[in-house]
């Protein structure tokens, strides 16, 4: 589910405040290695936007910050919130990116292998 679609169907509920709590208590444990981590490409934004999420009173206040469109479109996977067992993961924009990427590189390779047979004749 879209962390987008996860906060519409969470957002004033009990579930909302569970939700916020569980992930500052489950960030809150280990903020220092957090923290170095804020400094990785991609995965940084996603960092930040989740420390800025635990800090939040509520996700209306989240979707009003800047760090809200680092997270909107990963998706989201909760299997329990008051013990914080939640994953976040690429969504669909992102795995259409890692795609088209994946299908440049073997294109590449498929091109460069045909030319050293090509010299090779």
């Amino acid at each position: 589910m879209l962390v987008s679609d996860y906060f519409d169907s969470i957002e004033n509920t009990e579930d909302e405040a569970v939700f916020l709590s569980g992930l500052y208590s489950l960030l809150e444990k280990d903020i220092e290695d957090i923290r170095k981590a804020e400094n990785i490409p991609i995965i940084g934004k996603l960092i930040k936007a989740m420390l800025a999420l635990s800090k939040s009173e509520s996700i209306h206040e989240f979707r009003q910050s800047e760090h809200y469109v680092s997270i909107k479109d990963w998706s989201i996977k909760v299997y329990d919130l008051e013990k914080g067992y939640i994953n976040f993961y690429p969504g669909p924009k992102h795995l259409k990116k890692i795609f088209t990427v994946i299908a440049i590189v073997i294109g590449i390779i498929c091109i460069i292998k045909l030319c050293k047979k090509c010299r090779a004749k």
